[in-house]
């Protein structure tokens, strides 16, 4: 066997057995973490096909190396062709990758054979790329990443057993440049055997090390990816929408406690906002963006959300603290008044985020003992220094007011026809000069003419729930009072919107221990320059903490101002007669308003709820593109791989024989960046001669000498020694400033 080829069988042998041991000292610990129900057999076999055809393409002539990607692009087009999207299948192994870390590994099992082909597919990659190449720093850079990644990540101690074969590949490399193969290939096999040997059916688990994993994935969840689904306060919950999907039917409140309340007066603790009234239930359609509440960068939007720069006028009022103590598990939701000033959360893991809706809401459900305290305005129609504020506000200019107006206007189509309703708004405002006196005057009309009880009919089908109530039942709880004044307030020409949260009332203490009896319902109008504004129309009933908290009692803090007086309240009407039970299907015959038509309107809602919304609490959001940063990190560690893998010294290390011949036109480039290059007919002589004057002036050492004994390599085949070239390229480098240095890396690199 020629001496050229008896060398050449050892070092391929030696590098196809790095790049698979690098492989699978790569993949294992990703896979171990991913899947540790699965076997790891097909993993390996996968790892050791891929790496040893990989590095053979990477082993062949230059030209040949384009085969490697055209056919890794052919293999995924096919993919693509027959109908397995590789693009959609690697986007779902992330998300079964993120959902194995977060302690669903059942989640991820549909995406098992995908993540295992692509994990073995990259590693291999990445490994027969270190094998051949052998930078031994890079090498131990990625493989320490990679293991300590998914170590960290999942907290099984047993991923340090799947490891060993990277151990063994970086020993591989280590020793061929030392020149010690044989030692190297045996301990490498030793290492490889007892890998396999001891892997365990299920990794064990380092508590503190699986503690540190979830700590680090709640930071990135909360305060960089948070995007994910969660669950929504709902009046469905607490039993004050029975019907789930449709308003009205006999309430059933839930007497389980919340929440404890210091407060020294009654307060409404919004949970949740409603934009869009769809004829038979409230949705959001405002809430498909989130904001870290603390953020600085959107803190003028949290302001013009929360109306921390209203009302416009110079009239203040004194801030009120709050401090609420969770007594149970509960959604997402932050229950907190409207106007909030400071807010600390106190509890751990309580960070808040918010939408356009002016929601707040965790990253997590609120769970008992959960505690956070707050400071508020508490503005309050019928109090004396709201209505100063309003009326001072009411001629500035408020720039938000007509995106409110777009958004909080809005009137299904099938109630623009409905005279008897405009009858009862003309009614409620008569005698309002203001927007202010128009909202209280509908909630007072409310209060007097409708009856509130929780025991009521399921509304008929087909019929707009609103028009239903006003014309026809004419009582109900607080879901049904809130409704008919949010959009009668619209049809008056009032931007409003539907609120759901809890009502909280103290008692002689200044505690207020909230059950979930205590839900409550209620709209809040938009006035111009003051912003949003409570506004309650249930009823007030005098032993409403005896049967139920949805019926809120008079304020104690509230100065009654003058409100317009509508027309004098008969005394409702006597309840409508009810069909017998076996004809579910016949509506009811409602009593018409005073002064309207004899003719009840039957009103067709719209049937379906926007996609959008979710009327039973939960807001889905698109989960977060996690193959972003991993995309970043590889992109990272090639970058680093290939700044190295370029460097002139660590090539003319790898390739002695062609030492002088790297190192000196690294040199060239060098000097070209103090304005000299070599001319195409210019002898080496010459070029000398003109880059030590160059040399010369920024006192630097010349290069004639150097290219003497270069010269004597290239046409006299001498061997050059190699340090002189070594020390004149460092010099060079040491004296170039930091942006040539970097110019020169891009240009190595590139």
């Amino acid at each position: 066997m020629s001496r050229p080829l008896k060398t050449a069988i050892p070092a391929a042998v030696m590098g196809a057995c790095t790049a698979l041991l690098l492989s699978l000292g790569m993949a294992l610990p990703s896979l171990g973490a991913l899947f540790p129900q699965l076997a790891l057999w097909p993993a390996v076999l996968l790892c050791g096909l891929f790496s040893l055809l990989i590095y053979g393409f990477f082993s062949v002539h230059l030209k040949f190396k384009w085969l490697l990607p055209l056919i890794l692009l052919l293999g995924f087009g096919l993919w693509g062709a027959l109908g397995g999207g590789p693009v959609f299948t690697a986007f779902q192994a992330v998300k079964a990758a993120f959902l194995s870390f977060q302690g669903v590994p059942e989640a991820a099992l549909p995406y098992a054979d995908a993540a295992r082909l692509g994990l073995c597919l990259l590693f291999s990659l990445l490994g027969a790329a270190l094998a051949w190449d052998r930078t031994l720093p890079l090498a131990v850079f990625v493989v320490l990443t990679v293991v300590a990644m998914a170590f960290v990540l999942s907290g099984q101690a047993g991923l340090l057993l799947y490891a060993l074969p990277a151990a063994a590949g970086l020993l591989l490399l280590l020793a061929d440049e030392n020149g010690k193969r044989a030692v190297a290939l045996l301990v490498a096999a030793v290492l490889t055997v007892t890998a396999f040997w001891a892997l365990p059916a299920k990794s064990p688990t380092v508590p503190a090390l699986e503690q540190l994993a979830q700590d680090i994935r709640d930071f990135a969840n909360d305060y960089l990816f948070f995007n994910e689904f969660r669950t929504s306060f709902s009046l469905v919950d607490e039993g004050y929408q029975p019907l789930r999907d449709r308003l009205g039917g006999p309430a059933e409140p839930r007497n389980h406690a919340v929440m404890e309340v210091s407060t020294d007066r009654t307060v409404l603790l919004r949970g949740r906002t409603f934009n869009e009234y769809t004829g038979l239930n409230w949705v959001d359609t405002l809430n498909n963006r989130q904001y870290l509440y603390n953020a600085s960068r959107t803190r003028s939007l949290r302001d013009e959300l929360f109306d921390l720069n209203r009302p416009l006028s110079g009239v203040n009022i004194a801030a009120q603290p709050i401090t609420v103590h969770m007594l149970g598990s509960s959604p997402t939701t932050l229950f907190a008044p409207a106007r909030v000033q400071t807010l600390q959360l106190e509890s751990k893991r309580m960070v808040l985020y918010y939408n356009q809706a002016a929601e707040l809401f965790l990253t997590r459900d609120l769970a008992a003992g959960d505690t956070y305290s707050l400071t508020y305005l508490p503005y309050a129609p019928g109090s004396a220094l709201t209505r100063q504020a309003v009326e001072a506000s009411a001629g500035s200019t408020d720039p938000r007011y007509e995106q409110v107006a777009r958004d909080y206007l809005t009137i299904p189509s099938h109630m623009h026809a409905q005279r008897e309703l405009e009858d009862i708004v003309a009614q409620a405002t008569a005698g309002a000069q203001s927007p202010y006196e128009k909202a209280l005057g509908i909630q007072n009309y409310l209060r007097s003419h409708y009856t509130y009880t929780l025991q009521v009919r399921n509304p008929p089908e087909g019929v707009d729930f609103v028009a239903w109530f006003l014309i026809g039942e004419r009582e109900g709880y607080c879901t049904y009072f809130a409704s008919a004044m949010t959009m009668l307030c619209r049809i008056a020409g009032l931007p409003a919107r539907y609120v759901t949260g809890y009502l909280a009332v103290p008692d002689e203490n200044g505690v207020a221990v909230v059950a979930g009896r205590d839900a409550h319902a209620w709209t809040e109008v938009y006035l111009n320059g003051f912003g949003w504004l409570d506004f309650d129309a249930t009823p007030r009933t005098d032993n409403d903490r005896s049967q139920d908290g949805d019926a809120p009692p008079s304020p104690d803090d509230q100065t009654p101002d003058a409100t317009p007086s509508p027309s004098p309240s008969p005394s409702p009407s006597p309840e409508p007669t009810r069909e017998p039970e076996d004809a579910p299907g016949d509506a009811p015959t409602p009593t018409p308003p005073p002064g309207g038509s004899d003719e009840a309107p039957t009103p067709t809602p719209e049937p379906s709820v926007p996609p959008q919304a979710q009327p039973d609490g939960s807001d889905p959001q698109p989960p977060f593109p996690w193959w972003i940063p991993l995309l970043i990190l590889l992109l990272i560690a090639l970058i680093v791989w290939r700044a190295l893998a370029t460097d002139p010294l660590r090539r003319a290390k790898r390739h002695p024989s062609r030492a002088a011949d790297i190192l000196f036109a690294a040199i060239q480039r060098f000097i070209a960046c103090r304005g000299v290059t070599r001319q195409p007919q210019e002898t080496l002589h010459d070029y000398a001669l003109r880059a030590d004057r160059a040399l010369s002036q920024a006192g630097l050492s010349p290069v004639s000498p150097l290219v003497h004994t270069y010269a004597a390599q290239v046409y006299g085949k001498h061997a050059a020694p190699v340090a002189p070239f070594r020390d004149c390229y460092l010099a060079l480098r040491q004296a170039a400033s930091p942006w040539t240095r970097f110019r020169l890396l891009l240009r190595r690199m590139l």
